[in-house]
C-alpha cells in the first residue's frame, strides 16, 4: 500500500531548503527594486554634485569680474627702463610723456663711530629722532635743521635691557619710528648705521642723545655731529614734458594722473613714457567666464540629454526632466543676457561676448570687440560687469552697497560736513616766550582720544619754542601702544595767536573726541591743558558792555550806570570771597564809563577777599566783533584752577553777564557726523560716511517737548534738572539768575548748559535745544536716531517746573525716536564718504549692479542651504535614507515570513508524521487480519 508523503522530518524531506526558497522568491524582486532606486538616487545625487562642484567653479570666475579692481587695467611703457618704469590705473588718460631724470630721491644714513663688539655696553638714557630739512654750507658743514611738520619725532629709552649696538638696533626698530637701524662690520669694528625709512631732502635726521655721556656718540645736530653722515638725504629731481619737479621718493604718484613713475636711474637723454589702456588681464579673466559657462553646460547638457533612438521608447540621462537643473540653467542663462539700464552697454553681445545658437549655444567672446569697447568707455564695461557707484563730486566716493540697493542714479545734498575731534587749551602767556622748562612737577596728564584713556609723560627738559614743546606733546601721545593698537592718534600744534595747544583726532565723525582727564595744576599751568570744569570764567557776551571800537579803554557806549545793589561771590579751588557788591546802590549810584574802570573795581573786590588764601585774579574785556558784543573774564595766574560764581542777582546778570556755576571755556569740541540727503531721503551721518535710508520714511531723533515757559526773568540758582538723554542721566543742570530772557536766548543756554554736563560729555551725549512757537515750550531732541534715542526730565527742583515748563517724562508732546519706516528706499544701504567740499548740491551717484554682480548673487543663492541645488541634495539623501529604512523593513518581513513559515511547517510536519505512524501501524496490522482472515477461508 502506498504510504503519505509531508516535509520534514515526518514526511523525509528537506524542509530548510523549501523553506529558503520561498523567502529569497519573496526577497528578490523587492531587493532588485530598492537596488535600482538606490543606485539612480546615487547617480542623481553624484550627479547633483558634480553641477554644484562646476557652477562654482564658474561663480568662482565671475567673482573675478565683480571687483572694481579687475578693471583697473591700463599699461605704462617706457622707452629706457633703466631710467624708470611706471604702472598706470584705469583713471589714467592715454598720452606720451618725456621724462628726463637729473637726481634719484636718497634716504638719509648716519653711523656711529666702531665698537669692540655688538654686544658692549655702551650706557643709558634717551635717543631723540626727528625728521627735516638740514642745511650745509659749501664745505658741508653743518648749519640748521628745519623740522618736517608731517612727520611726528619719537624718543627710545636705553636702559640696561638694550644698552649695546645689537639691543639699540632691536629697539629702534621694534619701535617702527621711520628709521630703520642695522650694524656693519667694516673691518675696522662693529657700526650701527640709522638710515630714514622715507628718502627726501625734508627727511633726514636729527638725533639728540641724553643720559650717560657715552650716548654723546649718538648725536646728529647743530650742537653736535659726533655721527657720521653716509649718505645725505636727497629729493628727486626730474622733467617731464619739460616741467621740473621734485619729490622726496622715487616712487612717484600724482605728477601724471593715475600713473606712479619708479624712478631707477639718471637719465643722459629723455625717456619716453606712453600711457594707454591695457584689457589684456582682463580679457582673459572674461574669457575664464565663457570658459567656465560652456563647461558647466555641457555637463548639465550631458546630464539631462534624450535620446529619442534608444530602445522602443528612447534612452534619458540621469537627470534628464530634473526641474532643479532646468531652473538653475535657466535662472544663470537669464542673468547673463539681461540688460544693464543706465550705461553706454546695456548687454553682454555689446562688448562681445554672445551665445551662438549654432554650437549648442555655447558662450563666444570676440576680444577684439571687447577691447574696442573697453578703449572706448572702461567705466561703462565695468558698471556692465561689477557692482560700483560712480559719484559725479570728485571729493565723493562711493564705499559699499547693500543687497537691498537697487540699480540707479540717485541725488546727493550735503548738509554738513563731517569734523574731527579737536581740544583747545587754555592760553598760557608764557608759552610765547620759550624756554619751557618741563620737570618731574609738571610733565603728566591723562588723555581721552577717541575711545582710549592714555597717561602721558614728557620728557623732561628745556624746550626753546612752544612748537618744540607741541612736536613733544604728539610724540608721547601718538607713541602710547593703546593709540598706536587702536589706530587712534592727534596732530599737536601751537597756536601762537592765542598762546596755546591745540589737537585734532585723526578720525571723524562724533565719537571722535579728545579730553584732558587728569591733570595736576602745575601741569595744567604750564601747558594749559585743563579737564572740564577748569580754566577761566567766561561771563556772557553782553551788548550793553560794547565799546566803540573793542577796546577796554574806550567809552562804553552807554555808560554803565550801578544804582542798585549788584551782588556776586567768586570761589576759586574751594577759597570763597563771600556775597560782593559791585559799588554803586540806589543812595550812592556809581557809572563805569569803560571796560578798565569796570574790570578794575571788580579785581579790587575779588582780590581784597581772597587776599588771606593767596589768591588774585585777572578780570579782562573781550569785545567780540562778529556780533558786537563784550564779555567779561576772570582768571587766575594757573589755567588749571576752577572758578565758579555763586549768589548772582539779576543785577549781576544783566550787567556784568555773571551766572551761577563754573563758565570755562569749552576745550573739548566733539566731532560731528556727515549729513545730507540721498535720493531726496534723510541719510544717516558715521564719520565721513553717508548710509542712504532703509525707507523713504527715515529714522528720527526722540526729543522732549512739554508746555509754554513761565517767567523766565524768575530764574534762579535754586531752580534745577536733571535728565536722561539716550538713557544716560546727567548731573544737575540750573541757569540761575538770566540775562537775556528772550526764549531763543534762553533755547540756547539750556543747549550749552546740557552738552557741558560732564555725564553727557563723557558718555558722548548730546541734544539741539529750540524755543518751539506752537506749544510755547522748549524743544530738547537728542543728537542720536532711532529706537534708542530720547529724552527725558529725570528730576526737578525749585521752580524748574513753572520757570521752563518742565514735567518729568518725555513731556506732554514729546516722543522716543523711531526705527525707519514705510516704503523702501531704492537707494536703501548705499554708502559714500564725502571727504571735502562744501554743503549743499553735489550731483549724483549711479550705482550699478553689473552681470557679475547678480550672477554671483544667483549662484551664492543656489549653492547656498537654502538653494535649490542643496535642496536637491537633501532630497536625493533623504530618499537614501528612505531605502535603507525600506531595506530595514523588508529584513525584519522577511524574518517574520521566515519563522511564520516555519511555524507552519512544524506543526504540518507534526500532522504528516502522526499520519505516517498511523499509516506505519495500520500496515503492520494488515497481515495478522489478513492471517486471521486467510484460515477461516479454508476452513
Amino acid at each position: 500500500m502506498a504510504t503519505i508523503q509531508s516535509l520534514g522530518i515526518g514526511s523525509g524531506l528537506l524542509t530548510s531548503d523549501l523553506l529558503d526558497q520561498l523567502v529569497e522568491a519573496e526577497r528578490a524582486p523587492a531587493t532588485a527594486r530598492l537596488d535600482r532606486d538606490q543606485d539612480i538616487a546615487e547617480a542623481r545625487l553624484s550627479a547633483f554634485g558634480e553641477v554644484s562642484s562646476m557652477l562654482a567653479t564658474f561663480n568662482t570666475s565671475i567673482k573675478q569680474l565683480n571687483s572694481v579692481s579687475a578693471f583697473n587695467a591700463s599699461q605704462a611703457v617706457s622707452s629706457n627702463e633703466s631710467v624708470l618704469t611706471a604702472t598706470a590705473s584705469s583713471v589714467a588718460a592715454d598720452g606720451n610723456y618725456n621724462i628726463n631724470v637729473q637726481k634719484l630721491a636718497q634716504q638719509h644714513t648716519l653711523a656711529t663711530q666702531s665698537y669692540a663688539s655688538t654686544t658692549e655696553a655702551i650706557g643709558v638714557g634717551s635717543l631723540t629722532f626727528r625728521f627735516g630739512t638740514t642745511e650745509f654750507d659749501g664745505a658741508s658743514a653743518y648749519q640748521s635743521f628745519t623740522v618736517n611738520p608731517a612727520k611726528q619725532s619719537r624718543s627710545i629709552t636705553i636702559d640696561s635691557s638694550n644698552n649695546t649696538l645689537a639691543g639699540i638696533r632691536d629697539a629702534v626698530n621694534k619701535a617702527k619710528i621711520g628709521v630703520q637701524a642695522t650694524i656693519v662690520d667694516d673691518g675696522t669694528g662693529f657700526r650701527l648705521l640709522f638710515t630714514s625709512s622715507d628718502g627726501g631732502a625734508n627727511n633726514s635726521l636729527e638725533i639728540t642723545a641724553s643720559g650717560s655721556a657715552s650716548l654723546d656718540a649718538f648725536n646728529y645736530n647743530l650742537g653736535s655731529q659726533d655721527m657720521q653722515q653716509t649718505q645725505l638725504a636727497q629729493d628727486a629731481e626730474f622733467t617731464v614734458n619739460g616741467l621740473a619737479i621734485t619729490r622726496n621718493s622715487n616712487l612717484v604718484g600724482g605728477v601724471i594722473p593715475g600713473v606712479t613713475l619708479n624712478l631707477k636711474g639718471v637719465s643722459t637723454g629723455p625717456a619716453t613714457l606712453s600711457i594707454s589702456k591695457d584689457p589684456t588681464e582682463l580679457m582673459d579673466k572674461v574669457q575664464g567666464v565663457v570658459d567656465s559657462y560652456n563647461a558647466l553646460k555641457t555637463m548639465t547638457d550631458v546630464l539631462t540629454a534624450f535620446n529619442p533612438d534608444a530602445g522602443e521608447n528612447g534612452q534619458g540621462s540621469v537627470l534628464t526632466g530634473d526641474r532643479g537643473i532646468r531652473t538653475i540653467m535657466s535662472q544663470v542663462n537669464s542673468t547673463l543676457r539681461s540688460f544693464t539700464l543706465g550705461s553706454t552697454y546695456g548687454s553682454l553681445a555689446e562688448v562681445g561676448v554672445t551665445t551662438n545658437q549654432f554650437n549648442e549655444y555655447m558662450m563666444e567672446f570676440d576680444r577684439s570687440t571687447f577691447q574696442d569697447a573697453f578703449q572706448a568707455d572702461p567705466k561703462a564695461i565695468t558698471a556692465l560687469f561689477a557692482t560700483t557707484g560712480i559719484p559725479s563730486d570728485e571729493n565723493v566716493s562711493y564705499v559699499s552697497a547693500s543687497s537691498a540697493t537697487q540699480p540707479g542714479s540717485y541725488s546727493l545734498e550735503i548738509t554738513r560736513m563731517a569734523e574731527a575731534g579737536r581740544y583747545q587749551g587754555i592760553g598760557v602767556s608764557a608759552l610765547a616766550a620759550g624756554n619751557i622748562d618741563i620737570t618731574d612737577a609738571n610733565n603728566s596728564f591723562n588723555i581721552f582720544v577717541n575711545n582710549r584713556e592714555v597717561s602721558i609723560d614728557l620728557a623732561e627738559g628745556t624746550y626753546a619754542t612752544a612748537e618744540l614743546l607741541a612736536e613733544e606733546l604728539q610724540r608721547q601721545i601718538n607713541s602710547s601702544s593703546d593709540l598706536i593698537d587702536s589706530a587712534n592718534s592727534v596732530t599737536v600744534t601751537y597756536n601762537s595767536d592765542e598762546s596755546r595747544f591745540e589737537m585734532t583726532s585723526n578720525r571723524f565723525g562724533s565719537e571722535s573726541v579728545i579730553r584732558i582727564i587728569e591733570v595736576d595744576s602745575a601741569t595744567a599751568a604750564t601747558l594749559g591743558l585743563v579737564k572740564e570744569g577748569q580754566g577761566p570764567y567766561q561771563g556772557l557776551e553782553l551788548s550793553s558792555l560794547t565799546t566803540s571800537d573793542g577796546q577796554s579803554s574806550s567809552m562804553f557806549n552807554t555808560p554803565l550806570l550801578v544804582d542798585s545793589e549788584t551782588q556776586y561771590s567768586v570761589t576759586i579751588n574751594g577759597a570763597t570771597t563771600g556775597v560782593l557788591t559791585l559799588p554803586g546802590d540806589a543812595g550812592t549810584p556809581v557809572t563805569y564809563n569803560t571796560p578798565d574802570e569796570l574790570t578794575a573795581a571788580l579785581k579790587s573786590q575779588i582780590d581784597a577777599a581772597l587776599a588771606g588764601d593767596g589768591i588774585t585774579v585777572n578780570v579782562n574785556y573781550v569785545y567780540n566783533s562778529d556780533d558786537d558784543t563784550a564779555r567779561l573774564v576772570f582768571s587766575t595766574a594757573s589755567a588749571g584752577d576752577e572758578i565758579s560764581f555763586s549768589d548772582i542777582n539779576l543785577a549781576s546778570a544783566t550787567r556784568l553777564g555773571l551766572f551761577e556755576g563754573r563758565g570755562e571755556p569749552v576745550t573739548s569740541i566733539r566731532g560731528t557726523d556727515v549729513a545730507g540727503l540721498i535720493n531726496g531721503v534723510e541719510a544717516r551721518g558715521s564719520g565721513q560716511v553717508l548710509v542712504a535710508s532703509t525707507s523713504k520714511t527715515p529714522e528720527t531723533a526722540g526729543y522732549y517737548l512739554n508746555t509754554a515757559h513761565g517767567d523766565l526773568s524768575t530764574s534762579t540758582s535754586a531752580d534745577k534738572f536733571r535728565l536722561r538723554v539716550d538713557g544716560v542721566l546727567s548731573g544737575e543742570i540750573t541757569l540761575g539768575v538770566l540775562a537775556n530772557t528772550s526764549s531763543t536766548s534762553v533755547a540756547n543756554t539750556l543747549q550749552t548748559a546740557i552738552n557741558n554736563d560732564p555725564a553727557l560729555i563723557a558718555a558722548g551725549k548730546s541734544v539741539s535745544v529750540t524755543y518751539d512757537n506752537d506749544t510755547g515750550g522748549f524743544r530738547m531732541t537728542s543728537g542720536t536716531r532711532g529706537t534708542n534715542s530720547s529724552v527725558t526730565i529725570s528730576t526737578l527742583e525749585g521752580n524748574a517746573a513753572a520757570v521752563f515748563g518742565f514735567a518729568s517724562g518725555a513731556g506732554a508732546a514729546g516722543q522716543s525716536g523711531a526705527a525707519a519706516s514705510g516704503d523702501a528706499d531704492p537707494a536703501s544701504g548705499l554708502r559714500i564718504r564725502i571727504t571735502d567740499g562744501d554743503v549743499g548740491d553735489r550731483g549724483t551717484v549711479d550705482y550699478f549692479r553689473g552681470v557679475a554682480s547678480r550672477l554671483t548673487a544667483l549662484i551664492d543663492s543656489m549653492l547656498g542651504s537654502d538653494g535649490v541645488l542643496t535642496g536637491r541634495s537633501d532630497s536625493l539623501n533623504a530618499e537614501l535614507e528612505r531605502i535603507a529604512e525600506k531595506r530595514v523593513d523588508l529584513a525584519e518581513r522577511l524574518a517574520l515570513t521566515e519563522r511564520r513559515l516555519q511555524s507552519s511547517f512544524l506543526a504540518n510536519d507534526i500532522i504528516i508524521s502522526n499520519f505516517n505512524s498511523t499509516a506505519s501501524f495500520l500496515e503492520s496490522q494488515l497481515p495478522m487480519l489478513e492471517a486471521l482472515v486467510t484460515p477461516n477461508r479454508k476452513k
